[in-house]
């Protein structure tokens, strides 16, 4: 979102300044000309402006082609608005007049979603002639900053808006640009945050702000989080973020969820009870965790959700036990049924996630495959990726991962090309070939072979429409699919993958052939191991395994209920967890954002957000 300059292009463009340029005014264009369309005037208009630009001094024709690019705007035509801008010759240009068409070639850029060219725009030389204004290095500033945004780098994002609310006067624009630098920190890991506090030649504005981030993602609890916020008050009393707190920093008017009595509903039986067992044991080491710290914990009871497996006996259940919160059900089918019936007694964390339902009565919170494939989808556009191809595993799972990102690819503006679904690994080769089409040039080369009676030399092709590919497999098929398509001439493609690529623990021989393959996964598996995950994994070989994950998911299940009610009425707002960094919806959802790396040399490494220099 933008703060106070950040307007469409149009207006950009019709704040140019053209006073005190030497060359004569551009003469008004001819009256519309009757029988034509809106449309066709503005089209004639545009031609009838970029002819005289062609012949027009150098000054002149600046001026024609920015009100040439405006109408473009107006006619929703962004891409040719920036194609008209970029035959503008900077050289001759007066400083001031200069620096407003290059904010113009950015801001078109931007809304081209090509972030890259807009930072090439606004790399001024230095210029000793002439100095932005404070206004004008604002509007530098927050193109920047949008631009970093769309990049993934919320470290320059961040310094960048703090710079420019340093300068700031007006109180609501104010506010906005401290609730833009609060989302951008808070996507950060808190060793991110502990890094960036600890570097030397950070300003004032911004050691402040580190400080403060990093205590909402170290606190343990409400508590602790406002002694330490108190604490940061008086320490930065004069800072801007004192001042004017950032809206999702302040604590909300919903009450912390304090539950003396809580119903943990799993499965004790049947096909998900190894799954359950696993919740369980991450439910109790949080607890036991909380408890060695000294925290209150509350009265556990487990029961079997094979035994009380209606909305009806559950109520009663509540009811009759006092129960202050639920944790679970596991089962699909069993949310969907409390999504259904009338509102429980008690609040209801429900280990899995319904999206049928239009409305949902309990809280869902999992590790859904399809939210990864949708961040790999905004990864992949992200960097600036249009087209892709999706290579899935023939399973219910595998379908699942592929619509989910084919879904939000597209929502983005994206395309895929094409997908593949495989099975088993003899047939991986003609499955990759067949994804890239190299089965068809063999195809065509063969008949013209068939056609010619001469030798006809041949060499084999891919699709060349293609940019990027998005991968789910398993660490064994990952593994050989890798080499094959960089064997059908895809090793130049790169490729963005769901955790199920890395088995939990690194392995650099069995998984060299995996580099160059950027994933996204929990900070359960990718940061050193937390208090709670080296307890278990005192007690239990697998933490570092895919199941492990389960033991994540009830960890975060216990850590994540008492902000509940306080996330979903908090925009913006999350809590770093052993699964992500968890945020609510207004519809109850908890949403993960993960992490990503990249396998180098065989081992998985985190991709750092690029930070600038101090």
């Amino acid at each position: 979102m933008t703060i106070h300059w950040r307007l469409s292009l149009a207006a950009g463009i019709l704040g140019v300044v053209l006073a005190g340029c030497s060359q004569p005014p551009v003469k008004p264009t001819q009256p519309s000309k009757p029988g034509y369309s809106s449309e066709e005037q503005a089209r004639l208009k545009v031609e009838q402006l970029l002819r005289k630009a062609s012949t027009a001094p150098q000054i002149q024709a600046a001026q024609l082609r920015i009100e040439a690019a405006n109408i473009l705007i107006q006619m929703d035509k962004k891409q040719s608005a920036l194609n008209v801008l970029n035959n503008v010759d900077l050289e001759y240009l007066p400083p001031k007049l200069r620096y407003e068409v290059a904010q113009s070639r950015a801001r078109a850029a931007l809304d081209a979603q090509q972030p890259q060219e807009a930072l090439r725009y606004l790399e001024f030389p230095a210029d000793t002639a002439y100095r932005p204004s404070l206004e004008q290095a604002t509007r530098i500033g927050e193109l920047r900053a949008e631009a970093f945004r769309l990049q993934n780098d919320p470290v320059s994002e961040a310094l960048e808006l703090i710079q420019i609310s340093t300068n700031e006067q007006d109180p609501a624009l104010q506010q906005q640009l401290h609730n833009q630098i609060w989302n951008a920190l808070r996507m950060l890991s808190p060793d991110q945050l502990q890094s960036l506090s600890l570097r030397t030649g950070n300003t004032y504005y911004e050691q402040g702000w580190f400080e403060l981030s990093l205590i909402h993602k170290q606190a343990r609890g409400l508590d602790q989080l406002n002694k330490l916020t108190e604490e940061w008050n008086t320490l930065w009393e004069s800072h801007p973020a004192h001042l004017v707190p950032p809206q999702s920093e302040a604590i909300t008017s919903s009450e912390p969820i304090l539950a003396q009595r809580i119903a943990v509903l799993l499965p004790m039986q049947g096909d998900l009870n190894k799954a359950a067992t696993a919740i369980r044991e991450g439910i109790m080491a949080a607890y036991f965790n909380d408890q060695a710290y000294g925290k209150p914990v509350p009265d556990i009871q487990f029961v079997d959700s094979t035994q009380i497996s209606e909305p009806a006996q559950l109520q009663n259940l509540i009811n009759e036990q006092q129960i202050d919160l639920v944790i679970g059900p596991l089962q699909k089918s069993y949310v969907s049924a409390l999504n259904r019936s009338t509102p429980m007694p008690a609040p209801v964390l429900a280990l899995n996630y319904d999206h049928n339902s239009e409305f949902n009565q309990v809280f869902q919170f999992g590790l859904a495959a399809e939210d990864e494939a949708r961040q790999a989808a905004r990864k992949i556009w992200s960097d600036g990726h249009r087209i892709a191809l999706a290579l899935v595993p023939m399973t219910s799972w595998g379908t699942r991962i592929r619509d989910a990102f084919e879904e939000e690819f597209t929502a983005l503006g994206g395309a895929v090309a094409d997908s593949t679904r495989f099975d088993r690994q003899e047939d991986f080769s003609r499955d990759v070939s067949s994804l890239l089409a190299t089965d068809k040039s063999a195809q065509r080369a063969k008949q013209v072979f068939q056609l010619s009676s001469r030798k006809v030399k041949f060499e084999e092709r891919r699709r060349k429409d293609v940019d990027a590919i998005f991968l789910s497999a398993l660490p064994g098929d990952a593994r050989q699919i890798k080499p094959i398509l960089a064997f059908h001439y895809a090793g130049d493609l790169p490729i963005y993958a769901t955790s199920h690529v890395f088995a939990g623990t690194s392995d650099s021989q069995r998984d060299r052939d995996l580099n160059g393959i950027q994933f996204v996964d929990a900070p359960w598996s990718l940061t050193a191991p937390s208090e709670t995950k080296r307890y278990l994994a005192q007690k239990r070989q697998d933490t570092d395994t895919r199941f492990g994950r389960l033991y994540a998911l009830g960890i975060d299940a216990y850590k994540l209920y008492p902000y509940l009610n306080q996330l979903a009425t908090s925009d913006g707002a999350s809590i770093q967890g052993e699964t992500g960094a968890l945020s609510v919806n207004p519809d109850k959802t908890v949403v993960r954002i993960l992490q990503w790396a990249q396998f180098r040399k065989g081992s998985p490494q985190m991709q750092q957000a690029r930070t600038a220099q101090p």
